[in-house]
């Protein structure tokens, strides 16, 4: 039988410098395995500011997905 499973990921995108032409470098880092019911776009964008707080970059984008993950239990 297949069943699904929510799953959440927070992916920061960081302003990390430019390039030799002038323009924009990004760094990224994402955080898995999300509790479900508290990822809402309030908590995510409040994890976003703290972790930024903590960075020597500034912070670019919070982005949150959700996926389904398909899952087979016999």
């Amino acid at each position: 039988m297949l069943t699904t499973k929510d799953v959440k990921e927070i992916k920061l995108v960081f302003l990390s410098g430019t390039d030799l032409k002038g323009n924009p470098t990004y760094k990224s880092r994402t955080y898995k395995n999300v509790n479900v019911e508290n990822a809402t776009l309030d908590n995510a964008y409040a994890f976003g500011q703290a972790i930024a707080a903590l960075s020597d970059w500034p912070l670019d984008q919070v982005i949150l997905s959700s996926d389904q993950e398909i899952i087979d239990i016999p």
